[in-house]
């Protein structure tokens, strides 16, 4: 059994606790509420010896576990401690940790545990959702311990990918990579594998975090979707491959919305480039939100359906604007000054410095033909004063001239 294969020294007693995790991940499901209560009242090892006492309920347990998931009634069953254990029991002859350590290992792969210094302590944030422990995949198991919430961004979005959409994500994901944050997706077609591939394309990486993190729905060892499995074979090689669920899990739909709330919490910041209304982009935005991360979502086409959800983030105030890299790096402090300066950035036009009525007069003048004061005050409604004011102001400003009676503009290159 290649239990060693961790990226951090371990004993007979941590070696021990990583086949308790093992056995617990394969017999409970991620996401399980009342394991976790559970957790907060026992430790794995004593989970694991009640699950093995066929038929028997810890009534007397049962008032502080629904009392921790706040519910007062046990008609939700997938809350309820009877048939919570009687699910679990259901397992036990499938489960089989030394073989799910084993075949971790034979991927270049591990598993983390709480109790890790390399665990990425964000994850708590999720309070009951917390996973149990997370099954990993890479040639460098040192990154596992930079990836903490301060250096990643996560990018999501829709797997029709639009050309839009495809190039916006790359221009986000390298811009953000390129300054040492690493980008975390979920190795799906389309704006995953956008984001992904942009944060590979930073060669010589410096820094001590990985270039991206990709969180699995099914086992590590099944790498899903398979079109992608060059892209995910290169996270592998040079970043970090994450799941919940032990090797040899299949992908499915309610796995996919768990592992979402897994993105979410490993970020500082999650970001939308495209998403349909009911896209699963949306599911992980909304974790973030409840989680008190920040959310940018990136605006397109009012025609185009791919960029629905993201308007929809937007209008509802959940998600802040994302017109470029430049405002991703704001959000994340990269650059505290470019929102404040982004004014100062946009080149300034003459015309900018233009009252309303200025602006009136100047639209109706002509750069080729000179006009009466009368005739420029007719064409622009403006009355005849005010007419006169602002061909003086334009004059003062190097924007229009006068031979005494009539006025015409002047270019000025902008």
């Amino acid at each position: 059994m290649s239990i060693n294969s961790n990226p951090v020294p371990v004993d007979d007693r941590t070696n021990q606790e990583r086949l308790t995790y093992a056995h617990l991940n394969q017999l409970i499901e991620p996401n399980e509420y009342t394991a976790s209560a559970l957790l907060e009242l026992m430790s794995p090892q004593e989970l694991i010896a009640l699950i093995r006492r066929a038929d028997f309920v810890p009534w007397g347990l049962k008032p502080q576990v629904d009392d921790i998931l706040g519910v007062k009634t046990t008609s939700n069953m997938a809350q309820d401690l009877k048939a919570a254990l009687t699910r679990w029991r259901k397992r036990l002859p499938l489960s089989n940790p030394v073989a799910a350590l084993d075949t971790a290992a034979r991927h270049n792969g591990g598993l983390l545990i709480p109790t890790d210094a390399m665990w990425p302590t964000q994850l708590d944030d999720l309070n009951l959702g917390r996973p149990l422990c997370l099954w990993w995949r890479a040639s460098e198991p040192q990154l596992l311990a930079g990836a903490q919430v301060a250096t990643n961004v996560a990018i999501v979005g829709s797997r029709d990918a639009s050309d839009y959409g495809d190039q916006v994500t790359f221009d986000l994901g390298r811009t953000l990579a390129t300054r040492g944050y690493t980008i975390v997706s979920g190795g799906a077609y389309g704006i995953d594998a956008s984001a992904h591939r942009a944060a590979l394309t930073v060669e010589d990486w410096a820094y001590p975090n990985p270039p991206t993190i990709t969180v699995m729905a099914g086992g590590i060892d099944r790498l899903y979707p398979s079109g992608n499995s060059n892209l995910l074979n290169q996270i592998v090689a040079r970043g970090v491959l994450l799941s919940e669920v032990p090797p040899g899990t299949s992908s499915a739909r309610f796995r996919f919305l768990n592992r979402n709330r897994i993105i979410a919490a490993l970020s500082r910041l999650v970001i939308v480039a495209e998403a349909r209304h009911r896209s699963g982009a949306l599911n992980t935005a909304s974790h973030a939100v409840e989680l008190g991360r920040d959310v940018a979502a990136v605006p397109g086409s009012v025609f185009a359906p791919n960029s629905a959800g993201c308007h929809r983030l937007i209008a509802e105030g959940s998600a802040a604007l994302l017109a470029s890299p430049q405002d991703a790096l704001a959000l994340v402090g990269a650059d505290r000054s470019t929102r404040a300066s982004r004014v100062d950035q946009v080149p300034q036009r003459p015309t900018d410095q233009l009252g309303r009525d200025e602006g009136m007069v100047y639209d109706v003048m002509s750069f080729s033909k000179s006009l009466l004061v009368d005739e420029i005050s007719a064409r622009s409604g403006v009355p005849m004063i005010q007419t006169l004011q602002a061909v003086a102001r334009l004059e003062a400003l190097g924007l229009a001239s006068t031979d005494g009676l009539s006025w015409k503009l002047v270019y000025q290159g902008n």
